[in-house]
């Protein structure tokens, strides 16, 4: 039970920091604040099961290395490659699964299927040095104390219940755009879909779009739908 609530508490903690990390990459990249991922929420769960395999790394031994300059280095380069292949599962089951494309690298040297490349697995590896050697001294006490803190536990809880709540809301609007996706033959952007949407509710209401637009996103792919059906069956029709 107290191992459990250890990872849970991670859990929150890193997939919160990572909506961070990436709120303020996008910005600074972008030059706009955007709502990253597919999540409405301030959470990103590949940061979170990021978070908690790079806890259960920095807590290896690993005795049979000759020296702790060794030790570190083999810990910092499996938790990249770990780093690396959790992206690539999340984003292969984006893509088979859902159709739709969260993250692109295709225009990055040497990416796969636009999902990992050197470059992001190089940015991988320097945040696993600042959780290794600033993060994980400070959140280790925190995390093993959890259970002795009833307020840490629960906010916890009441994390993980909205989570589930945003969870199950935003899987709905991912099956839609897997719907829109395989109707159109196509594989959706959700980056661009998020633009697209937000310009089509600027032009309709002649305001900017909420940062959390999620519903507006739905309501545009129902309408972008209509509208190709009914190009189809107008040029259908002309047959």
């Amino acid at each position: 039970m107290d191992i459990a609530l250890e990872y849970l508490f991670l859990y929150c903690f890193c997939s919160t920091a990572g909506w961070f990390i990436e709120v303020v990459y996008r910005a600074f990249r972008h030059h706009k604040v955007v709502n990253p991922g597919f999540l409405t929420g301030c959470s990103l769960p590949l940061y979170g099961v990021g978070g908690c395999v790079l806890y259960f790394l920095s807590e290896l031994k690993l005795r049979m290395m000759p020296n702790e300059f060794f030790r570190v280095a083999t810990i910092l380069l499996i938790a990249t490659i770990v780093m690396t292949l959790i992206e690539l599962v999340g984003g292969l089951i984006s893509v088979k699964i859902f159709h739709v494309r969260l993250w692109d690298y295709s225009g990055e040297w040497m990416n796969y299927q636009g999902l990992v490349c050197p470059k992001f697995s190089v940015f991988w590896g320097i945040i696993c040095a600042v959780y290794y050697f600033l993060v994980y001294p400070l959140l280790h006490p925190i995390a093993e104390g959890v259970i002795d803190a009833a307020w840490l536990t629960l906010i916890v809880g009441v994390y993980l219940g909205v989570f589930a709540v945003d969870l199950a809301h935003s899987m709905r609007i991912m099956q839609r755009l897997r719907d829109y996706a395989l109707r159109m033959r196509t594989l959706v952007s959700i980056d661009q879909i998020k633009a697209s949407a937000r310009e089509h509710s600027y032009k309709e209401n002649g305001k900017k779009a909420p940062f959390n637009f999620y519903r507006m996103v739905g309501r545009y792919v129902n309408e972008m739908q209509s509208y190709r059906e009914q190009i189809q069956r107008k040029w259908g029709g002309q047959k």
